[in-house]
């Protein structure tokens, strides 16, 4: 267990996923700043009641540590950063700093075993090609290295689904168990 500070969002962020953020607030301004000068990982966790902005919203008990790998400043004059999913936590107990930075103690999940994508699941991997091509995030989604691992997190993250459905799959340590629920939920949307 480890002490963590959190971003809390509306959306469920996975592992292997980037996500592009606009910074605007104080506390997630001096959280990035530690983050990049200490190289120091925060962890992104779903909201289930309350805001993005303002008061420290009721949280998820599962999220996932992130690093920032890229940041600018936007054209609108705000701190962009690109933050990419590393690894799932399980909070074990949150609380809100004087500053209104959530901060929690984590359990770091066990890295998956992640294997090469094999050739039944060349099906999947060419839906998240078309559908990340089409979005314009091929460059965020689809790399060399895609993984089972990596194909269920990045087509989760894309597919139209109900929320507590991402959230329960964030939720499942089987990777085989997550791949069968995201195919099963392209089957479930072709149909309609």
């Amino acid at each position: 267990m480890q002490e963590m500070p959190l971003f809390p969002l509306q959306r469920v962020l996975f592992p292997t996923v980037a996500l592009p953020m606009q910074i605007f607030e104080q506390r997630y301004l001096n959280l990035v700043k530690a983050s990049l000068s200490g190289d120091q990982a925060f962890a992104v966790v779903p909201i289930l009641e309350g805001r993005e902005v303002g008061a420290t919203p009721q949280i998820h008990h599962w999220g996932t540590a992130v690093r920032i790998c890229d940041w600018s400043q936007l054209p609108n004059g705000l701190l962009g950063i690109v933050v990419r999913g590393v690894q799932r936590v399980r909070i074990e107990r949150s609380w809100a700093q004087d500053d209104g930075l959530a901060s929690a103690d984590v359990v770091l999940q066990p890295a998956d075993h992640e294997r090469p994508m094999n050739e039944c699941d060349a099906d999947l991997g060419e839906l998240l090609k078309s559908f990340a091509t089409q979005m314009g995030l091929s460059q965020w989604y689809i790399d060399e290295g895609l993984t089972d691992v990596s194909l269920a997190w990045r087509l989760a993250d894309l597919l139209p689904v109900d929320r507590a459905a991402k959230l329960d799959l964030l939720a499942e340590d089987d990777p085989a168990i997550r791949l069968s629920r995201v195919r099963a939920w392209v089957l479930a949307l072709s149909q309609r």
